[in-house]
């Protein structure tokens, strides 16, 4: 069985997917480890839409709150540019494994519903998480406070508040797309995040243990 987990950045992916591979011991992998790579072996010419966030990389921190603010559709647009190009990468990896036998766990903003319904001949379970609740800038500045290696420790508060407001906006988006494919959307909005990984798992058809 292929697992795939979805949703936009910072709600919680990959401690959910680490808790499910503790109880379950699934590979995990993350669709972010498979775009790095992805940029080591092509380069700009061959695959332009991988690098679409180098130009809003080099933004300074204000320019970058005024694009998300402005613009929230068009930081989503190159998330759907990136993952296009991305999913190809995964979907050779789920051939592979599922060839070979394996069950593997998939987590990622590349993972997308429209992206996903193309795996029909296989058998895969998919879930998508979103978090569209008012208060999400806090969770994700109190996620980097705990994380010493996390690049948003140093950002500032406008920075997280318009990038909560992104998440927001693709959260909705997500959730309409899921519906449209029939997949399920889980919203996390004053939701212990363990209850999340417990729902997620129940939807993946994984016992708790």
């Amino acid at each position: 069985m292929i697992y795939l987990l979805g949703g936009p950045p910072r709600v919680g992916k990959s401690i959910i997917s680490n808790q499910i591979r503790q109880k379950h011991a699934l590979s995990v992998v993350s669709t972010d480890t498979l775009a790095a790579a992805l940029q080591r072996v092509l380069g700009l010419e061959a695959a332009p839409d991988l690098y679409v966030f180098e130009a809003f990389n080099k933004m300074s921190m204000a320019q970058r709150v005024q694009f998300i603010t402005r613009e929230p559709a068009g930081l989503i647009d190159y998330v759907n540019r990136e993952s296009r190009v991305v999913w190809e990468a995964v979907e050779a990896y789920i051939h592979r494994e599922h060839d070979e036998g394996r069950a593997v766990l998939i987590e990622g903003v590349a993972v997308l519903p429209a992206l996903v319904n193309q795996l029909r001949e296989l058998p895969y379970r998919a879930v998508f998480i979103g978090n569209q609740g008012k208060n999400h800038q806090e969770n994700i500045k109190r996620s980097a406070e705990e994380n010493p290696h996390d690049w948003m420790r140093n950002v500032s508060d406008a920075y997280i508040r318009a990038f909560a407001m992104f998440v927001n906006r693709m959260s909705a988006t997500i959730e309409q797309q899921a519906k449209q494919y029939g997949f399920e959307y889980i919203e996390m909005d004053q939701v212990v995040l363990w209850d999340v990984a417990e729902n997620v798992m129940k939807s993946f058809g994984l016992g708790s243990v």
